[in-house]
């Protein structure tokens, strides 16, 4: 038995490396024989340049596209692959499921072909490299970490919403294209949940072991939630540089129906507990306690608050200082009103951070009985408050007053950059952005996509909840 020369796992006779899905050298096609069949097939159209690698059903290709002048991935079913009628089916059906995903985190399908006895898939090139070749540096940054498991959890919950499901994520299905973005690749043993002639049926594993949800290794019909316990146990690998189970395919499988994961912990001790209690929850046995949507699992990995923030603020101006010099100066009385004021913005302060019953009221009250208070600046400081509202210092009084506002929550399909009163906030999903009451106006920008926008009125603290579905911009 050889060892597979990308990842060094142990080889079948005559099939592919269940980890990375090179094939084994027993079963590597002639390479040259290959390239020179598939160039006479699309001479005129394509050059091959070179190639970019080798998986369990496929070879790929960098060429160039001579017509648009671009340079293109081509991925090809060895010949003798080909008399399989239904490997071809499922390659074929790759491209058509792939085709109807419109995400910029999912590789786009440009064109599928059946000719010259070779079955082929014309994709758009990403230059950079997948998380199996990144991964051989050992584990990654958590901030990186976050980044790529968001990504690529958008990505699949792009695909879920059509009713797609990938059914093999893995490190080697993942790219990072040079400016870093993450790109989902390889959907050629996804399946459309409504498609009723499916190729592969109940009883039937198809995967990758290592990355494998309990329902999928028992052969059971899967849903989005098996791509999240996979995506999990990508993370779990990207913070560890280990798999949570290893061994031979009939022992992993065996261990991803029965046997808890170990904490990622116990190699990474400085991993943040949201993200520790994200992943675990992903990578629960039972599908129905994992995150409902990849959206969810995205909002749980990115470390994003899931509730809404206070922040007390009361700047200390010139005029407060002189005052407080003031106040110092003329002893006893006014110390002790100082004193007062002091322990007042103390209690505030207090009431906020605990969300206490009658907060806004302990607030108007003391700020009206003691104006002359001078409080030390309290700078930005997250608070779980009692109704959506934010105490603030008026300019013209001086005086504490509370100010109500609604929280925001935008998505957008793809994703895109959120601008509300010409303000860039940031990319979709945005949760708990505040809002104060009155006239708003939103947008949203995506390169290649029509701009958004809406005018908005804010008239109480209820939640504002907005998705849009941005529309491709038409080239002329």
């Amino acid at each position: 038995m050889n060892d597979c020369a990308k990842c060094h796992t142990p080889l079948p006779v005559d099939g592919s490396c269940y980890q990375c899905g090179t094939l084994s050298v027993e079963n590597e096609p002639d390479l040259n024989a290959l390239t020179d069949r598939l160039s006479r097939t699309l001479e005129g159209r394509y050059q091959i340049t070179r190639l970019l690698g080798r998986g369990g059903m496929a070879v790929v290709f960098l060429a160039e596209d001579l017509v648009l002048e671009r340079q293109v991935a081509i991925k090809v079913l060895p010949p003798e692959m080909t008399r399989d009628a239904q490997l071809v089916t499922r390659f074929q059906q790759e491209a058509k499921t792939a085709a109807k995903l419109d995400h910029p985190n999912i590789i786009p399908i440009y064109r599928v072909e059946s000719e010259g006895g070779l079955a082929y898939i014309v994709m758009k090139y990403v230059a950079g490299q997948s998380l199996e070749d990144l991964l051989a540096n050992g584990p990654l940054p958590i901030s990186r970490v976050r980044h790529v498991l968001r990504e690529a959890a958008l990505a699949l919950g792009h695909a879920h919403r059509r009713r797609i499901v990938h059914r093999d994520v893995k490190p080697a299905n993942i790219m990072l294209d040079e400016e870093g973005r993450v790109i989902l690749t390889d959907f050629g043993i996804s399946k459309a949940v409504q498609d009723t002639a499916q190729l592969t049926g109940t009883g039937t594993i198809i995967g990758t072991p290592h990355y494998m949800a309990p329902e999928q290794a028992r052969g059971h019909e899967v849903d989005g939630r098996a791509d999240q316990y996979a995506l999990a146990i990508v993370g779990h690998r990207l913070l560890t540089g280990k798999l949570p189970f290893d061994g031979p395919p009939h022992s992993i499988l065996y261990q991803q129906v029965f046997e808890p994961a170990p904490t990622v912990l116990n190699l990474r001790p400085d991993t943040p507990s949201d993200l520790r209690l994200a992943l675990e929850r992903a990578l629960a046995k039972d599908a129905s306690a994992r995150f409902k949507t990849m959206e969810e699992f995205a909002s749980g990995v990115s470390g994003e608050r899931s509730g809404p923030t206070t922040v007390v603020s009361a700047p200390v101006g010139r005029q407060q200082s002189s005052a407080h010099i003031t106040a110092a100066k003329s002893g006893g009385h006014h110390g002790a009103g100082v004193f007062v004021a002091l322990a007042t913005i103390a209690v505030v302060a207090i009431a906020a951070w605990f969300a206490l019953p009658g907060f806004q009221s302990i607030v108007e009250r003391r700020a009206v009985s003691k104006p002359a208070a001078a409080p030390r600046p309290v700078r930005r400081a997250p608070v779980a408050p009692v109704s959506p509202s934010s105490v603030v210092k008026t300019r013209a009084t001086g005086k504490l007053r509370a100010v109500q506002y609604a929280l925001l929550k935008v998505d957008s399909d793809p994703r895109g950059l959120l601008f509300v009163d010409g303000l860039k906030v940031g990319l979709t999903p945005i949760s708990n952005h505040r809002l104060t009451l009155g006239t708003h106006r939103l947008r949203i920008e995506q390169k290649g996509y029509q701009a958004v926008t809406e005018t908005i009125v804010v008239k109480g603290t209820g939640p504002v909840t907005r998705r849009y579905n941005l529309q491709r911009r038409r080239v002329r």
